[in-house]
């Protein structure tokens, strides 16, 4: 899982190892077969625990889901927010930051295909909770990016111009569309190489002309 769903050293959640195992059971299974023929039972056996266990801490596979997928999230827009404040401390120029940030993020999800699965595509799967999720999870990445754009206007006055949620959310859903479309393919792997065509829709989404 590449750590995307680890939850052993996390002292806010109760058995926190074994709820992590669940967690990580669902998106082997997924990856395996796809959320609707998973059951329950798929998921308390690749998780080496019972049934009685698995209610104990997920209300049904579709709670599990829904977990798995924003703490993926979480763990995914944390590291975005170190990479930006290493950039920004770093000082380097605002495309290298685009660029390292969009890096972060491949990386993050290649570390864990059956995570970037869950989290790209399964998650509509979720009915109108699912759909809701994932509206919350490109909110929450639109949000980040405003805020790189107005760090970036003000220390980069002459090179970079302001850009509304809009213009971002539009930016947002290609370089999702171009994550989907690898993940898709089976190559969740090779998210990476995606790299520079992902940082080049935001340097042309940010970059002052005339």
């Amino acid at each position: 899982m590449g750590g995307l769903v680890e939850l052993g050293d996390d002292p806010t959640v109760d058995d926190a190892q074994r709820r992590g195992r669940i967690l990580g059971a669902l998106a082997t299974c997924m990856a395996e077969k796809g959320y609707r023929a998973t059951t329950v039972a798929d998921i308390a056996r690749v998780a080496r625990v019972s049934k009685t266990v698995l209610y104990a801490h997920f209300r049904d596979k579709e709670d599990c889901l829904l977990e798995l997928v924003s703490r993926a999230t979480d763990k995914v827009l944390a590291e975005l927010r170190r990479t930006q404040q290493e950039g920004a401390a770093a000082g380097l120029p605002w495309r290298d930051r685009l660029h390292a940030t969009v890096s972060a993020l491949l990386s993050a999800l290649a570390s864990g295909p059956e995570a970037a699965w869950a989290v790209l595509v399964e998650v509509q799967a979720a009915g109108r909770s699912g759909l809701a999720l994932r509206r919350d999870v490109l909110d929450r990445y639109v949000t980040l990016l405003c805020e790189t754009a107005d760090d970036l206007v003000a220390r980069f006055p002459d090179e970079v111009r302001p850009v509304g949620p809009d213009l971002v959310l539009a930016a947002v859903g290609g370089i999702h569309e171009l994550m989907l479309a690898r993940v898709e393919r089976g190559q969740a792997a090779r998210l990476t190489e995606d790299a520079d065509v992902a940082a080049a829709v935001l340097v042309g989404l940010f970059e002052r002309r005339g």
